[in-house]
């Protein structure tokens, strides 16, 4: 019999424990019978492990290959990725604890490659098909450093000596070295004030390696040079061809390079996007085969696809999964091609599957979601809104209502508007064991792809330029106030939440906006003053094409820094920090929280000491989410059980 409770007080199967059970396989690589990945042991203190499991017999579990005090992870650009690679059984890393490259050999031998040196960080490798050098990114960082004082840099290490050689620098940044069979060098660079999704630059050598040294011949420049255009992703395929995403038509499509001209792999560019923003290293939508050289398997929206660059046709494949990334291929013993990617959709959480593409099948799950399975009747499925926003244009949200097949609440759901971070990145609605947290518990979600979101063309993205903290702002209001109109949620209990780029949305909405009722901020940004003089390289410039430069700017920053009108906050708001964040400092945060103290608001403060941008640590994890259901509860006046609340201030407890 369905009880009814209040909204938000619902019990549910998920609890905060099963939230970090099990993080996302990264950077998946096969190289011979063997499929690797890395994945955050969150109970491990959130190190990076790299696991090996077979692919002709996957009945043995997956392996872990590196023993405790190894951590498999890179800090270029702060956000990582690409942190290993393997080739002909060599497995290479980085380890964070020293920030050295190690290399596995084939009896689990580890040992380091390169020298001690901690101001070295390195990301994203490329090893020739004889293991006899690698190509990757190397990020050099000084004492007492100033953001312009970081130098990025592309290297050749000898895998016997050590031996670094820088073979390209200049640019202020670089990324997606990849050799061919050849040893033909591919890479994408750009500069400051660009990010990657602006304006980059596509390079192509011959290369030369003596035993020692590593000889770029005929370096050039095939795109970006003529076109102002964002270049993602270069691939080779097996016949030497150079295959790469480009917005030039204002959508990702994807382009190939045959060592003479550009040529669209379609008849014509599609309005849709066949790559996401290069946030990470190591990205990879799409793969050419390995079994065929003029075929590509591609993302076509929701559906898994053949891509033929002879017949330009592209042809989806009967799969049940629709969102797909981490994307390789390889040949099995019978002459199939199978692709190996993370895979999801709405009802099923994301794993490793294995898929047969001539015969259309799934194979195997080699990395399975380590939380229980939800009942299929408790979840709830994210539909796509489009909905009106500011100066007569529309944006779009999944919306999510809740569900618990045992309860019902009395009136309309509280509203969870969810701001992504970035701000140049895209949410969709593949399965979310946090969204469904959330949902059993009696919220509704709009998980908001703002003005500035990826995943609708340059123009969509474009929308923020100059304009962050109003167009974000304005579109999360309004499809809170969207939704609250068609009578789907609580007017008057309406909350936002977001982290890092999301959480500076969030304050801003609730500084310049009387939208929402309440506000929970995630390592979110405060004052972009602060942002401009503190933050890393990577994002250094990144402000200049969001609001302006500094200080030229100045006044535009602290009109637009939910900081310097913290006054006109009214609403409680709950903060979650690392203590090692350099991405976005603890400063950040304490100073909102301090003038929000002084000016009466009810807020709360949780620092967790280690953690950097983002939470790895399965305790905190877990209480992060916890705690943010209990604020609720307190502000809201529904009953949340057996979660020990922290003081907040300026509001008498209940």
């Amino acid at each position: 019999m369905v009880q009814v409770k209040p909204f938000g007080a619902w019990p549910s199967p998920i609890t905060g424990d099963s939230l970090s059970a099990g993080a996302l396989a990264t950077d998946t690589c096969v190289d011979g019978e063997y499929i690797y990945w890395t994945q955050a042991v969150s109970h491990e203190q959130g190190r990076g492990q790299i696991f090996r499991q077979s692919l002709t017999d996957t009945s043995v579990a997956p392996k872990a290959l590196l023993p405790l005090e190894y951590n498999c992870l890179t800090r270029v650009h702060e956000y990582g990725r690409g942190a290993f690679k393997v080739s002909n059984g060599l497995v290479v890393f980085s380890n964070n604890a020293d920030t050295r490259i190690y290399t596995i050999d084939l009896e689990g031998n580890i040992a380091p490659l390169t020298k001690a040196h901690t101001l070295y960080r390195y990301a994203d490798f490329a090893i020739d098909r004889k293991n006899r050098f690698l190509v990757c990114i190397r990020e050099e960082h000084f004492e007492k450093e100033e953001p312009k004082d970081v130098v990025n840099v592309l290297v050749c290490i000898d895998l016997k000596t050590g031996k670094e050689q820088v073979i390209a620098e200049g640019k202020d940044f670089y990324s997606t070295p990849r050799l061919s069979e050849n040893n033909d060098l591919t890479f994408v660079s750009w500069v400051h004030p660009n990010m990657p999704w602006d304006y980059t630059q596509l390079y192509y050598a011959n290369t030369e390696f003596d035993g020692t040294l590593l000889e770029l011949k005929n370096l050039v420049c095939i795109a970006g040079d003529v076109i102002d255009e964002s270049i993602s992703q270069p691939e080779f395929g097996i016949d030497g061809s150079l295959y790469f995403a480009s917005d030039r038509s204002g959508f990702w499509n994807l382009y190939e390079y045959d060592g003479n001209s550009i040529q669209l792999l379609l008849p014509q560019p599609l309005e849709q996007e066949f790559v996401g923003p290069a946030w990470r290293f190591n990205n990879s939508d799409y793969t050419p085969l390995k079994s065929c050289a003029h075929k590509l398997v591609v993302t076509n929206k929701h559906s898994l696809a053949i891509l033929d660059k002879q017949a330009k046709t592209m042809t989806d494949l009967k799969c049940k999964y629709d969102s797909f990334s981490d994307i390789r291929t390889y040949v099995d013993s019978n002459g199939d091609e199978i692709v190996i990617a993370n895979m999801a959709s709405a009802t099923e959480p994301t794993e490793v599957i294995s898929y047969n593409l001539d015969k259309e099948v799934i194979l195997n799950v080699h990395q399975k979601s380590a939380a229980t399975r939800l009942d299929p009747s408790y979840i709830t499925v994210g539909k796509e809104i489009e909905f009106p926003t500011t100066d007569g244009k529309t944006a779009y949200c999944y919306f999510y209502e809740p569900k618990n097949p045992n309860y019902a609440g009395e009136g309309l759901p509280p509203l969870r508007v969810l701001s992504h971070g970035g701000p140049t990145g895209q949410t969709h609605n593949s399965y979310s064991r946090s969204i469904q947290y959330w949902t059993t518990r009696g919220f509704a979600i709009a998980d908001v792809n703002y003005g500035g979101s990826t995943g609708y063309g340059r123009e969509y993205r474009n929308r923020l330029q100059k304009n962050w903290g109003i167009v974000d702002v304005d579109d999360c209001c309004n499809a809170a106030l969207y939704l609250a109109d068609q009578g789907l949620v609580d007017r008057a209990k309406l909350t936002i939440e977001g982290g890092s780029a999301g959480g500076f949305t969030t304050l801003a909405a609730i500084a310049f906006r009387k939208v929402f009722q309440a506000g929970c901020c995630r390592y979110g940004i405060s004052d972009i003053t602060l942002l401009a003089k503190e933050t890393h390289k990577f994002e250094s410039r990144y402000p200049d094409n969001l609001i302006g430069e500094y200080p030229k700017d100045k006044a535009i920053y602290e009109e637009r820094s939910p900081l310097f009108s913290a006054g006109n906050i009214d609403c409680p708001v709950i903060f979650f920090q690392g203590s090692e964040d350099k991405v976005v400092p603890p400063s950040q945060a304490e100073v909102m929280v301090d003038a929000l103290k002084k000016n009466g608001v009810p807020v709360a403060y949780v620092l967790f000491e280690g953690e950097a941008h983002g939470f790895r640590r399965a305790e905190n994890i877990k209480r992060s989410v916890e705690l943010e259901q209990w604020f609720y509860g307190q502000i809201f006046g529904f009953p949340v059980q057996d979660i020990e609340g922290v003081e907040i201030f300026n509001f008498p407890m209940k």
